[in-house]
């Protein structure tokens, strides 16, 4: 299948992919700073986000008087998830871009916000955040990591080579799931079904060899990983967002003066929802974009009770071992009043 179009925008898209995630930095002036903070991301190097990461560093630089720069390192180059913050805790990695699923590594309960059946807007999303997100912030600190800001990448669908209407579907097929991911291995258990666990570094080659031939993911990652040339079909509705956050390590935080360290925090707070807003237009236009050109859209809808039957098993498996059922609750609640 050939998407000419689509291929020519990945780059800009694959750079979007996790922005809203964390504002983003590159070292401008790294060699002359007195603290260079090491960043980790799964986002590729594009000429796009080397200028957007080099406007980043000279704000810091206006701010802390060149103490502070950053270093990027691309693509997944530290590793995945979980080996991020595997280098962070021996201190060969400073900082982290990750989605809740890499950060449910540093403290699982972060996970809430993963489950299915609960978020289907934007609106939503945003309340439960704004209501407990400072508690898995200051949980998060427990862990010894700041947090930077939170941020998220778009609405999680499933992407497959064949049709997927009803949950039962699973079962005949390979769906990837990512090694750290307990939500949707714990759905997949439910229904029945088996899971491939894959790196995401090794979804594009799994779904060419037919290893896999179905992923969770956003219309952003599907595109700007270029995993479309591979998948025919996509859900067309969903009941989830890719949510996650920038983590620090607390050791690297304590080094910076008081002044370097508000300057940190203040930059990335007045880019945050800039950030945000342009992350989920793009998540829309990319799958608009896939539609277009080859993607088809399968409906869900009439199936829409036996997929709440399997969301809300799913949470409650999970209660009380990966998430307080206290949690749950509380989230569930607040997302049904800002429905």
């Amino acid at each position: 299948m050939s998407f000419p179009r689509l291929a020519r925008l990945a780059a800009p898209i694959a750079l979007a992919i996790l922005a809203a995630l964390t504002p983003p930095h590159v070292g401008a002036q790294q060699d002359e700073a007195q603290h260079v903070l090491r960043r980790g991301s799964l986002m590729p190097r594009t000429a796009i986000g080397r200028r957007g990461m080099a406007r980043w560093n000279q704000m810091l630089a206006e701010r802390t008087e060149g103490r502070l720069q950053v270093r990027m390192y691309w693509g997944g180059s530290m590793g995945d998830e979980r080996t991020m913050v595997r280098r962070m805790r021996i201190g060969s990695l400073d900082a982290a871009s990750l989605t809740s699923t890499g950060l449910s590594v540093i403290y699982r309960p972060v996970l809430v916000m993963q489950v299915p059946g609960i978020f289907s807007s934007y609106a939503q999303v945003d309340a439960v955040r704004r209501e407990i997100g400072p508690e898995l912030a200051r949980a998060l600190e427990g862990e010894g990591y700041g947090l930077l800001g939170w941020g998220d990448a778009g609405r999680v669908r499933l992407f497959s080579q064949e049709p997927i209407r009803r949950p039962t579907d699973l079962r005949r097929m390979r769906p990837w799931v990512p090694r750290t991911d307990a939500v949707f291995r714990q759905m997949l258990s439910v229904v029945g079904a088996n899971g491939v666990p894959l790196g995401v570094g090794e979804v594009f080659g799994g779904l060419r060899t037919g290893m896999i031939d179905a992923a969770p993911g956003t219309a952003l990652a599907v595109a700007g990983l270029q995993w479309f040339t591979s998948l025919q079909y996509a859900t067309a509705q969903s009941d989830g967002f890719l949510v996650g956050g920038m983590v620090i390590r607390q050791n690297f935080l304590d080094q910076l003066s008081a002044a370097d360290r508000a300057a940190l925090f203040e930059i990335a707070a007045a880019n945050h929802e800039r950030f945000l807003q342009q992350t989920r237009r793009a998540d829309e236009r990319a799958f608009t974009a896939l539609t277009r050109h080859g993607i088809q859209p399968v409906d869900v809808e009439p199936h829409r009770a036996e997929w709440q039957s399997v969301a809300d098993q799913t949470r409650q498996r999970l209660a009380g071992r990966v998430f307080p059922r206290e949690l749950l609750r509380r989230v569930e609640a607040i997302a049904e009043r800002a429905r």
